[in-house]
């Protein structure tokens, strides 16, 4: 969202902060999805850590990886979307309907 509204760019870095507890020494890329963000800074409560990481951060929301109820809970993005939609003329696309595994329960 912040992307399409121009107030970030590539150059914007990406900070969180966790427990030093939470600190992990590598992420194998082959796990990382399109929508991840890498961060550029770490901060603990002893240490602030600078990632240096080369991986593109994400171009702008992916559309067609949000499900329909997804989309549903989040007002923000149904109004940007309908917004962007109007904007250009253009439908944007959607992501299928999330598949739960058997085992799991839809929360209401």
């Amino acid at each position: 969202m912040l992307r399409y509204m121009g107030a970030i760019d590539d150059s914007t870095p990406i900070v969180t902060s966790v427990h030093d507890e939470q600190l992990v020494d590598d992420i194998p890329v082959e796990k990382l999805l399109i929508h991840d963000v890498l961060v550029d800074i770490i901060c603990t409560p002893t240490q602030v850590i600078f990632t240096n990481t080369s991986i593109p951060k994400p171009q702008g929301i992916y559309w067609d990886k949000l499900s329909p109820k997804k989309l549903g809970q989040i007002r923000i993005l149904r109004e940007l979307k309908s917004r962007i939609e109007q904007e250009t003329g253009q439908k944007l696309p959607c992501g299928p309907s999330e598949k739960l595994p058997p085992t799991a329960k839809q929360r209401r």
